[in-house]
């Protein structure tokens, strides 16, 4: 499941979810919108948040390594 998709079907605000995980808002939006992937600790956090939900398969499949 893609983190946009986890956010709405929970509720969570991207300000909410850049405060449970200590960063900024803009680095979520970034996450989101697939302009940047979140670090592999951060990945590790949305994982155990959202039970298996955002897993590193769906990282994997947003940002293609070149």
């Amino acid at each position: 499941m893609k983190l946009a998709e986890w956010l709405v079907t929970k509720g969570i605000r991207q300000a909410d979810l850049s405060r449970m995980l200590d960063v900024t808002q803009p680095t979520v939006h970034n996450w989101v919108n697939r302009k940047s992937p979140p670090s592999a600790k951060q990945m590790m956090k949305l994982y155990q948040m959202s039970k298996g939900k955002v897993g590193l398969k769906d990282w994997c499949e947003e940002f293609e390594v070149q």
